[in-house]
């Protein structure tokens, strides 16, 4: 099955984070009008990913905290596989959304990719699903990778979603430094071996980008890492497109709720919008959009004028692959 042209971050298990109702999720996955009613599919895709768990250890390597253990993972998986969870959320809003318009004309279903965390190299024993394991020791973090790999499988399976399928995985570290070549290499025959593909998304200038497919990524997107630094020029995103499409890789559109509190933030979706009208090319290939904070529901939800045009903008660029 082809990767999905479009695909939603979807932050959830986390502390703080909020509660995507089905109306919410209807507005990350189709076109909606100001009422909330879906005029149009939008993203294809969905990926379940999250920074810090309940316990305040961090899924990815990050200074000034410690990594998180096999119960957050356990924990997170818990949380998005939960009764009322995003996926089961997700699984709603498609079938809301194929009710209104029919289904989906690249397949019908949502394909779902899932986080891998990362692993923690501690001597403590730590479960991951059904089994325990000791981090430090050398193939550690590859069994605790393959165990969780497996959970998802199994949960998916018990959870038996009409609208929703797994497509792959997702390496949420954003750089692979030379100590890790061997761990991603291990994930990615992992997740091949179940079927699946292994996706990322590194920052700008993280390390091992060039390097994606020997690492036995199938897909990567690009940070351009522009809307978070209003210290960076415009000429950030003509940089990005030209990695992106010298590596072969797609692109992350990134925006968050300051764009509706924060002059300076105000106007920083609109460059990506014009550097991706003017790439014809990387507007052809698989784009990520940042939404950690549901900016993408308000935007869509405005009745703003400038935000309906901006809406309608972004609209025309995702629906122009």
């Amino acid at each position: 099955m082809p990767g999905a042209r479009c695909s939603i971050l979807l932050y959830a298990g986390g502390a703080g984070r909020r509660h995507y109702s089905i109306a919410d999720l209807v507005a990350l996955v189709a076109v909606v009008d100001t009422a909330g009613r879906p005029v149009a599919w939008l993203c294809q895709g969905a990926v379940l990913l999250e920074l810090q768990a309940t316990s305040g250890r961090n899924y990815y390597p990050w200074p000034g905290g410690p990594l998180a253990r096999g119960q957050d993972w356990n924990a997170y998986l818990d949380s998005v596989f939960a009764p009322r969870g995003p996926l089961a959320g997700l699984d709603s809003a498609h079938a809301v959304i194929a009710m209104q318009l029919g289904p989906e004309p690249g397949g019908g279903e949502l394909q779902v990719v899932v986080m891998i965390p990362y692993p923690a190299r501690t001597p403590d024993t730590t479960w991951v699903g059904h089994e325990a394991f000791s981090l430090a020791d050398s193939n550690g973090p590859r069994h605790a990778i393959a165990a969780y790999v497996d959970e998802v499988e199994r949960r998916f399976v018990t959870a038996r979603w009409s609208h929703l399928r797994l497509t792959g995985y997702y390496w949420l570290n954003e750089g692979v430094l030379p100590d890790d070549t061997l761990l991603v290499q291990q994930a990615a025959a992992i997740v091949h071996g179940r079927g699946r593909r292994l996706l990322w998304i590194p920052s700008f200038e993280a390390p091992g980008i060039s390097q994606w497919r020997g690492l036995g990524f199938d897909q990567v997107w690009l940070q351009p890492n522009y809307f978070f630094h209003p210290e960076l020029p415009v000429t950030r995103l003509d940089s990005a497109i030209g990695r992106a499409r010298a590596d072969g890789m797609g692109l992350e559109l990134e925006f968050d709720d300051r764009m509706f509190t924060d002059r300076r933030f105000a106007d920083r979706l609109a460059p990506y919008l014009a550097a991706l009208e003017n790439a014809a090319d990387i507007r052809g290939r698989p784009i990520a959009i940042y939404d950690a904070s549901g900016s993408l529901i308000r935007l869509a939800r405005s009745r703003e004028s400038q935000h309906r045009a901006l809406y309608a903008r972004l609209v025309a660029v995702l629906r122009s692959h």
